[in-house]
Parts: structure tokens; C-alpha cells; sequence
């Protein structure tokens, strides 16, 4: 009987253990129990990294019956080095916290020996995440909370259907409402003969914010955080093949109540997310693009909504609903929608992805069933390549260096660190064979690597298109011959007449109204006639000059064309999908295109739109252009040789360099800099050896002879000097050469371990004793040949320059002499001394002239107003300057000489 219950309660034991261990995955209909094994690991090399999760990883994994092994490798692009996270306290106060994700725990990686694989997943309680192997798509989830344990692993299809809210079984999820005859931004840059470019050019970013609402704070709590990183690691991987990286810059998960009206009509709540962006995100966080998650249901089976071609604009976000307990489907859903922002349109039937004859899988599938998409089709890089030539964002552009990113500056990383003449990543990753990826070094005869202007691996000529024009008023950039790097990108400046007069430039475009109802309404569309316009004067629902809290506002007869855009002609909608229009009792027909973004209002006259000769509108109204604020055109320094941009510099033509376009490429010599930077360190190196021989000199000298000194007085230091200063305030070279008005010694920025040496000059009588009751002393101006002490407090900045008299050249010593600072090239002043504790006793006459030491080719004068020497007094402290940028080195006064 014992042993029948001893075996009994271990059965229960081995049971609840199993149970605690393992749970059940009701959301998935049928998986396969793994137990993934660690191979290999490799941890960044760094002594002071308390790193838990390596670099690199290595699993054996069985798929289907067969062994594979998974590489894995850290996603150190993941999370911006200035990641914010936001969240609510109970009273409502938002909590803005910036934690260090540099050692996270989410990867990417791809399955040995097959070609068409994937991976994304997370290591953080176990692996949990997305694998492709050959068109076939699995996730990964743990049934304990070790990476060695036991792990589902299932086909997508296998996860159990959502349902409606009808209750009837839903077979397939609609992303948007890109699906009817007028997509809701189809073609906006899409013309008549169309013709798209492979994706090509550098590497481009998207800073991307997710927010996640009170919903999905209510339904996953504390997992929120890592639910939403694991959500951008696979976004991230997603666009990968694209050349675009997707970067998380910021979290804000709303935990005590939402902060816009989260409805069920994805419409409303994409409007109010995007307003609530432009009126409060946008403010406090920099980034191109905000991602919207929510708990609850939208309307039918629309699961995201997204504005088209949006990307880098205020409009540049999307919503999308937490679907399925696997992360890795909202994930889909914002690869999904932030391709719509990029441009992209769903995809139709004859578009396929991989080696699939369906588009099904492909994340652009305008209805998504059984299957997490894994690619992009080629009709969606089509238009993704379309888009960035047409619309050209720009903070795509905007390359994130390696202090940006938790990558650390490391030969591999994929970032020109300090020191690296090129990174192409890894050795396996490297494609460039103009880069050795072991040592970041250019190969042998190669001269650069990277670059518009490198072109196998050789430098292009100088007047080399590297950039176009994409309108009258966008500028050509040019080679310099001497970078590998394209000039940064510039246009006209805001005002010049473009398109035959019919515009003016502004931010590189030239807005006309015929060109904007073309682009809603189809080629065919034309402007509408002036009595459509004088609609916009009774400031009404669908004809105004803007909208207030308080309502629309009436247009003026002179900002009447700056208000609503009316045309007629053309599609029977526009691209927005919606419509309205009035019957003129004349006849006609004047057609407004409803745009629910209430923040792009692609509905209006565009800014920057000719209303008038010299005119524009700019804020609903006709004003001159001189509202842009560049009034001065600096054409006329240019030489004839190019034009003023919209910084109000010289663009110069072909084959002139910048900044007049006064000289050619080909006459400037090649190696100047090289040669006057030879020079300069040459020169600094024999200067430094110079003083440090004379250093010691000095220093074996004053073992024979010493000296206390008793007096100080205060000087500007050496290095205030702008001999010793390579550049000027915030890195600029200083403009002009030093000014000397005394004669001046260079002095070495090394360390001296020994004091000054003078010849002694003894009088013939004691120096008389200091009075009693010390007089004050007046403000001063004088500068003597010494160091100050280091400052105690920040330098304020002076009101005004102080004058600094002459002074008296201090007789230097061969073996170690201290130089007197140059006053006048000094970029930083030294204001006057306002007391000292003991100030120089005045007296009559001086019956002990100063004799010349032979050493110095500058004697001193015999002193008439003093038959004394300065008595000593005590260093006080330095008098405060104007600090400026550059930072002040304060050095030890040398002591003085007796007489």
C-alpha cells in the first residue's frame, strides 16, 4: 500500500512539473515539440561588457524530420543609442525614461545551406519568432522560459482562424481599403508611360515611434515592451532586402487611458492619430514615421489603414490592429501599411514574390489568409524605386552613424568608424571588393569604396553627374573629383520663376494649380474656371481658405486661389477616393477632391503656388514672395559660374569649385592640403623636440640654482594663443593669420617638471616693507608673462573687449624660456584685474637701473617710477574671460626673478 501511494504522488509531482514546464498553445491547431541546442556563441570582445547575450549564435533545429543549423546574429540596428520610452503614471503625469538596449536579445539570421532563408527572432525567455526555408514559413514559440527547453514549432496555417464580430469564421484579413477602382493614393507620382528602376543608391533608414494604446496595455500588460520590440526586429528584417533599414527610436505605450479617440472606424482613428502626432509627438521626438497599434477591433476585417506616399511627411504613420497573440502578425500588418507610405500599391495578380506563382505571401497582398508574408513582390520594389526617385525623401537619407546605434565602433560593424577607410560588414556580408572586411582598409590600388562618386573603386572626375535634377527647380550635383561622396543634395532658391513663368520655386519644387489637379484628377484634368474660385469666398464645408477651431475661413478676393482647389475634367474620382462637386448655372462643373487628412489637405492650393506677379500663396493667403525670406540672391558672387541656392550659396556649375566658382577643379593643385598639412606636422614635430630638450635643460640647471618666488601675477595662458589652436569657434578655421605686437616664444604643450630659471639680479640694499593699511587697487588691464591659475568657475561672457596696454618683453633664458602670449590674435580676451591683496607700493624714483642680460636680445628698461622692485604677492584667482567655444588651459605661473 505505501509503495502504490509513494508512486502515485511522484506521478502527481512528474505531472504538475510537466505542466509548470510546458503550457498549451490554444491559439495553434497542431505544432511539433522541439528542443532547440545551443552550438556556439561568440561575445563581443570588450573587458568592461557585462554582455548576456552574445553577437553571434548558433542552433541545431529540427524542421519537418530534418537537422538544420540556425546562424544568428545580434540586430545591433535595432534600437537608436537615444531610444526613448514613454509611459502614464496613475495621476496622468507622462514618465519619459531613455534604458539602455545596447545588450537586447533579438536577432536575425538565416538557415545553413539554404539560400531563401529567414530568420527574426527573440532569445529574451526563450525563442520565440519567425523562420522561411524555402517558401515555407514557420513560428517559433517556447512552451517554458529556456532557449534550451521545449519549443513549438508550427506551420502558419496551423494557427487557429479569428473571428468577426459577426461570429462567422474569417477566412481571410483585408490590411486596408486599397481595393476598390480609386485606391485611396494610388498614382499620386505615377504618370502616363511609367517606367520603374530597380532599387539602387546608398542605404536608407526609417526612424520609426510605436505607440501602443490602453487596449493593448489592458491586454498584454508588462509584455507590452517586448512585445512591441519583437514587433520592429521583424519589420526591420522585412524591409532588409530593400536596402532600407528600419530603426526603433521610440516607445510610448499608453497606461492609463488613450490619448486620441480610438474607434472602431480605422478612418477617424488614423486622423486623430495623425493630428495628435503632428500637434504633440512630432514636438518632443524626432522621427520619419509613427506606427500605431491598438487592442480593439476595427470595423469588419480591416485590420490597418495607412495614407499613401507619405513617407518623410506630416501624414507619415499608420494604425493597425493587434490581430493575433503572435506578434509576428501586426508586425506584417506595419510592414504592410508603412509600405503604402513608401508608395506602394497592393498587389495584383500578376505580381509574385520569391519563387511563388501567388501573391499571397507577399507583404503588399492586399487580403492576407493563412499565410505571414515574408517578401516583397517585385511590382511592390517597383514602386518603392519609383517613389524614391520621384518623391526623393530626404530623411531616408539621413544616415545614422555608429553613435546613434548600440553597434559599437568595431572593423564589421557597417559604419565608417574613426580610423576605418571603409566597412562593407562582415566577411560574409561584405560584397565590396574594394574593402578588405578584416581590416576596414581600401584593397590594394583601390581609392575608395563607397560613394556616388566612386565607381570601381576609383574616384570619378571632377564635373561627374552624380545626382540629377528632378524639376527646373532642383540643382545637378557634381563630383568633386577629390570625395566619394556626392555634394549635399540643394535646389533653387525659394522665389525663382520656374515652368515658363507659370510658378515659383519653392523647396525645390515648382507647385502650379495645373500641375495639382493633374496629379489628383488624372492628365486630362484642367483648372477650374474663376467663378469655381469664388466659391472659396463663403468660407464654407467645401470651399474656404482653411480651417480654425472655430470654423472654415472665408477667403478675400485676393486669397481666393489659395483656398479649396477646384478642377474639372479628368478621372471620375481622384486619387483620395472621395468626391464632391458643384453644377454651375452657367454649366460646367467644378470638382473638389476630398482628402480626409485634415493635416496633408491635399483638397487646398499646395503652398508656394503662383496667385499673382511676384506673388504666392502661403498659409491660404497671396503674398509676396519675399515671404520665404531669402530677399538676396547671391548670384552675382558666383562669377557668372553658377547660381544661389536655397542656403544662399554659390552652386556652381561643372568642372568650378565652390565657394565663388572662381577656379576650375582641374587648376587647384591636388595635393595642397596634403602638402600644408605635411608641413604643419613636420614643424610641430621639430618644435616639440626642441622643448622638450630645452625642458631638460631646465631641469638639471635648477638643481644648481633655485629661487622662491612670493609674487604672481596673473597672464593669459599660452594656450589662448591662436598659434596653438588648429581651428577656430565650432571647428572653423580661423580666418586670419595672428597678429604680432610683441615679441612672442613658442612654448610646448607638454607638461614642464621643472620651474623657471632667471639670472638673479641682487640691489645693493634691502627692498623697503609693504605699508601697513594696502591701499586698493584700480582695475587693471595689464598682462604679464605668466600663467593664471585654473578657473574655480564657468567664464562669463564680456560685455565688451577690454584695451590691453603694451607690455614689457620678460627677458627669456636660453635654456628655458617663457613666452610672452600674443594679445591681439587672441579670439578670447582677458578682462582686467579687478583687486589684488597686495598692490604695488608707488615710489618716486629708481636709482638701480635694471642691467640687460646678455641672453636676451630685448633689455629691460630701468624702471623711473619705482626704486624698488615689485614686492611679491600672492596669486589671486584668474579673472574670468569670455569662454566662447573653445576651452581654456590654465597652467602653473613660473616664479619671478629677484633684482
Amino acid at each position: 500500500m505505501r509503495y502504490t501511494i509513494y508512486t502515485f504522488l511522484l506521478c502527481i509531482t512528474y505531472w504538475v512539473v510537466l505542466v509548470k514546464g510546458a503550457r498549451k498553445l490554444d491559439h495553434v491547431e497542431r505544432y511539433d515539440v522541439v528542443r532547440p541546442q545551443r552550438l556556439t556563441g561568440r561575445v563581443k570582445r570588450n573587458i568592461f561588457s557585462n554582455q548576456v547575450y552574445p553577437d553571434e549564435l548558433q542552433y541545431a533545429l529540427t524542421i519537418d524530420g530534418e537537422n538544420h543549423t540556425i546562424h544568428l546574429e545580434k540586430n545591433r540596428q535595432l534600437i537608436g543609442r537615444h531610444y526613448a520610452e514613454t509611459h502614464y503614471s496613475e495621476d496622468g503625469r507622462r514618465v519619459t525614461t531613455f534604458p539602455n538596449y545596447e545588450d537586447h536579445c533579438y536577432y536575425h539570421g538565416h538557415i545553413q545551406g539554404i539560400e531563401d532563408s529567414s530568420v527574426s527572432v527573440g532569445i529574451c525567455s526563450g525563442i520565440s519568432g519567425f523562420v522561411r526555408a524555402e517558401q515555407k514559413v514557420y513560428l517559433v514559440e517556447p512552451l517554458g522560459d529556456s532557449a534550451d527547453g521545449e519549443h513549438a514549432l508550427y506551420r502558419q496555417e496551423h494557427l487557429r482562424a479569428n473571428n468577426t464580430s459577426c461570429g462567422h469564421s474569417n477566412d481571410s484579413t483585408v490590411y486596408d481599403h486599397d481595393q476598390g477602382p480609386a485606391p485611396r493614393l494610388l498614382g499620386l507620382f505615377k504618370s502616363k508611360g511609367w517606367k520603374s528602376k530597380p532599387i539602387s543608391g546608398p542605404q536608407r533608414y526609417v526612424e520609426m515611434y510605436l505607440v501602443a494604446d490602453y487596449a493593448e496595455y489592458k491586454q498584454f500588460g508588462s509584455q507590452t515592451r517586448g512585445r512591441m520590440l519583437e514587433i520592429a526586429n521583424h519589420v526591420d528584417k522585412l524591409y532588409r532586402p530593400l536596402n532600407i533599414r528600419v530603426m526603433l527610436v521610440g516607445l510610448e505605450i499608453w497606461t492609463t487611458r488613450d490619448h486620441i479617440d480610438v474607434t472602431a472606424s480605422p478612418e477617424n482613428t488614423l486622423n486623430g492619430f495623425l493630428q495628435w502626432r503632428q500637434d504633440d509627438l512630432l514636438k518632443r521626438a524626432k522621427h520619419d514615421n509613427a506606427q500605431f497599434v491598438t487592442g480593439k477591433d476595427f470595423l469588419g476585417d480591416t485590420v490597418g489603414l495607412a495614407n499613401k506616399l507619405a513617407m518623410c511627411t506630416g501624414s507619415s504613420g499608420a494604425v493597425n490592429q493587434d490581430h493575433n497573440i503572435n506578434p509576428i502578425g501586426v508586425a506584417s500588418t506595419i510592414a504592410h501599411e508603412m509600405g503604402h507610405n513608401l508608395g506602394m500599391s497592393h498587389d495584383t495578380s500578376g505580381c509574385t514574390c520569391g519563387t511563388s506563382l501567388s501573391n499571397g505571401n507577399c507583404v503588399m497582398a492586399g487580403r492576407v489568409r493563412s499565410e505571414y508574408p515574408g517578401l516583397f513582390s517585385g511590382c511592390s520594389q517597383e514602386q518603392l524605386s519609383d517613389f524614391l526617385e520621384r518623391a526623393n525623401p530626404r530623411c531616408l537619407l539621413d544616415t545614422p552613424g555608429s553613435d546613434r546605434l548600440y553597434v559599437g565602433a568595431a572593423c564589421g560593424n557597417a559604419f565608417l568608424d574613426p580610423g576605418e577607410e571603409c566597412d562593407c560588414g562582415t566577411v560574409e556580408e561584405c560584397k565590396n571588393s574594394c574593402c578588405d572586411p578584416t581590416t576596414c582598409r581600401l584593397t590594394e590600388g583601390s581609392s575608395c569604396a563607397h560613394g556616388a562618386c566612386c565607381e570601381n573603386c576609383q574616384l570619378k572626375q571632377a564635373a561627374s553627374l552624380c545626382r540629377r535634377a528632378s524639376s527646373d527647380c532642383d540643382l545637378a550635383e557634381y563630383c568633386t573629383g577629390t570625395s566619394e561622396h556626392c555634394p549635399e543634395d540643394t535646389f533653387q532658391m525659394n522665389g525663382k520663376p520656374c515652368s515658363y513663368g507659370r510658378g515659383y520655386c519653392y523647396n525645390g519644387q515648382c507647385p502650379t494649380l495645373q500641375q495639382h489637379c493633374k496629379r489628383l484628377w488624372g492628365p486630362a484634368a484642367q483648372v477650374g474656371t474663376d467663378s469655381c474660385f469664388n466659391l472659396n469666398l463663403g468660407g464654407n464645408e467645401g470651399a474656404h481658405c482653411g480651417r480654425t477651431k472655430n470654423g472654415f475661413v472665408r477667403c478675400t478676393p485676393q486669397n481666393m486661389k489659395c483656398g479649396t482647389l477646384f478642377c474639372f475634367g479628368g478621372d471620375e474620382y481622384p486619387i483620395t477616393g472621395q468626391k464632391a462637386f458643384y453644377n454651375m448655372q452657367g454649366g460646367g462643373t467644378c470638382n473638389i477632391a476630398v482628402d480626409q487628412d485634415k493635416i496633408r489637405s491635399l483638397d487646398m492650393v499646395p503652398t508656394g503656388t503662383k496667385c499673382g506677379v511676384n506673388e504666392v500663396c502661403y498659409d491660404h493667403k497671396c503674398q509676396d514672395v519675399k515671404v520665404y525670406g531669402q530677399t538676396e540672391d547671391c548670384s552675382s558672387k558666383c562669377h557668372n559660374n553658377g547660381v544661389c541656392n536655397n542656403k544662399g550659396q554659390c552652386h556652381c556649375d561643372p568642372e568650378w569649385a565652390p565657394p565663388y566658382c572662381d577656379v576650375k577643379y582641374s587648376d587647384l593643385p591636388q595635393d595642397q592640403f596634403g602638402v600644408v598639412a605635411g608641413i604643419s606636422a613636420a614643424i610641430a614635430v621639430l618644435l616639440l623636440l626642441t622643448f622638450l630638450v630645452a625642458g631638460l635643460m631646465c631641469c638639471k640647471k635648477n638643481k644648481r640654482e633655485t629661487y622662491t618666488s612670493k609674487k604672481k601675477v596673473h597672464s593669459t595662458s599660452g594656450q589662448l594663443n591662436p598659434m596653438f589652436r588648429e581651428r577656430g569657434e565650432k571647428g572653423k578655421p580661423l580666418s586670419k593669420p595672428p597678429q604680432i605686437s610683441q615679441p612672442t616664444f613658442m612654448e610646448s604643450s607638454a607638461t614642464q617638471a621643472c620651474t623657471a630659471q632667471f639670472v638673479n639680479v641682487v640691489p645693493s640694499r634691502p627692498p623697503p616693507q609693504p605699508p601697513k593699511s594696502l591701499p586698493a587697487v584700480q582695475p587693471q588691464s595689464r598682462i604679464e608673462a605668466t600663467k593664471p591659475l585654473p578657473p574655480s568657475k564657468p567664464l562669463p561672457t564680456l560685455s565688451s573687449k577690454p584695451k590691453i596696454k603694451p607690455v614689457v618683453p620678460v627677458p627669456p633664458v636660453k635654456s628655458c624660456p617663457y613666452p610672452v602670449p600674443q594679445v591681439k590674435s587672441s579670439p578670447y580676451p582677458v578682462p582686467p584685474v579687478k583687486s589684488s591683496p597686495y598692490p604695488v607700493p608707488p615710489v618716486k624714483s629708481s636709482p638701480y637701473p635694471v642691467p640687460p642680460v646678455k641672453s636676451s636680445p630685448y633689455p629691460v628698461p630701468p624702471v623711473k617710477s619705482s626704486p624698488y622692485p615689485v614686492p611679491p604677492v600672492k596669486p589671486t584667482a584668474p579673472k574670468q574671460t569670455s569662454g566662447g567655444a573653445a576651452h581654456k588651459i590654465a597652467l602653473k605661473p613660473p616664479p619671478m626673478p629677484r633684482r
